[in-house]
């Protein structure tokens, strides 16, 4: 299963894609091993390492851009709230937002003035 990185989790582990046996794929880093026997262990696994890389650097990539289509839509929903002198506001109490609480104890403390407002 791919997640919003485009990534599978085993692909962001091991920098491989997992091969099941329903497929018929064959990665182009092995293949390029395979194509040049004179390649040698330490070259082979410099090659991988280079690859992994690769893929954590798309998989952050893809990561970032997933962050910024979730707050263009978030930023769609909210509205900039311009307070002054005189209005009424609400304080949400925190510590009634904790689970076993009860449902009938209110999440809002009384209505306030505001005196002064600040940039």
């Amino acid at each position: 299963m791919r997640n919003a990185t485009g990534f599978t989790p085993f692909q962001l582990v091991y920098g491989l894609e997992a091969v099941l046996p329903i497929q018929c794929e064959i990665s182009s880093l092995k293949l390029v091993i395979d194509l040049f026997p004179e390649t040698s262990e330490e070259e082979a696994h410099f090659l991988e390492l280079i690859h992994l890389d690769d893929t954590r650097r798309d998989a952050a990539l893809a990561n970032e851009a997933h962050k910024k289509r979730i707050k263009v839509q978030y930023d769609k929903n909210v509205k900039p709230r311009v307070f002054s002198e005189g209005n009424l506001v609400l304080l949400y109490d925190q510590d009634s937002n904790k689970l076993g609480v009860g449902k009938f104890k209110p999440l809002w403390i009384a209505p306030y003035i505001v005196k002064q407002v600040l940039t």
